[in-house]
């Protein structure tokens, strides 16, 4: 008996090929861990605390306020039929089908050109522990909340900028990286917590 266990071969075994199998998934997810582990620290981002140092209590209204062309053209679309037909009918004046779309297509118009203004408002300014990492909460051209990590580094300050927004109550974040892309400020409007970080980040 000893004997012919003796001649059986280890990696004949089944209990091997299993132990590989699993041990395999391991190593795997062990490879991906320290690859992601150097990355960028962007992608740490979310296991990091954020402080808040500037916020804008107006930004839900501004946020609503963008959503509005949406409801706009909706009603405008649909109810022009409804006034054609109605009109047809001889239900309403041949001047109201008119009438509805001018007041429909201006306040599309009026909403449009508002959203453009109000489009990358900054809400909400965060910094991680370290302070070298800032978060932008803005609203989009739709009302939509978005977010943007930026590095402390990237951000222009205002004094080195070439030349000084004219509206005092709004001060433009500007990227190093990328001077294109553009962030809004409301100074007047917007509870600053901690004063010297943020004189310090975005200037005057």
């Amino acid at each position: 008996m000893l004997e012919l266990l003796s001649r059986v071969s280890p990696a004949r075994l089944p209990w091997r090929s299993c132990m590989s199998l699993a041990i395999q998934p391991t190593q795997r997810r062990r490879l991906a861990t320290e690859a992601a582990g150097n990355g960028a620290d962007h992608e740490n981002a979310g296991f990091t605390e954020w402080r808040t140092v500037y916020s804008l209590p107006s930004i839900r209204i501004v946020a609503a306020f963008s959503k509005l062309k949406v409801y706009q053209a909706a009603v405008t679309a649909a109810g022009t039929p409804i006034v054609f037909a109605l009109g047809s009918a001889g239900q309403l004046s041949t001047d109201a089908l008119a009438i509805y779309a001018a007041v429909g297509v201006t306040g599309l118009i009026t909403l449009t050109l508002a959203s453009y203004a109000a489009s990358n408002l900054v809400g909400f300014v965060y910094v991680n522990e370290q302070q070298d990492l800032l978060k932008l909460a803005y609203v989009d051209f739709w009302g939509r909340r978005q977010e943007a990590l930026v590095d402390t580094d990237d951000v222009l300050p205002s004094w080195e900028q070439g030349s000084p927004s004219r509206l005092r109550f709004v001060s433009p974040i500007c990227l190093r990286s990328d001077p294109k892309r553009r962030y809004k400020l409301l100074n007047r409007f917007g509870h600053v917590s901690d004063p010297q970080l943020f004189e310090g980040l975005f200037g005057d």
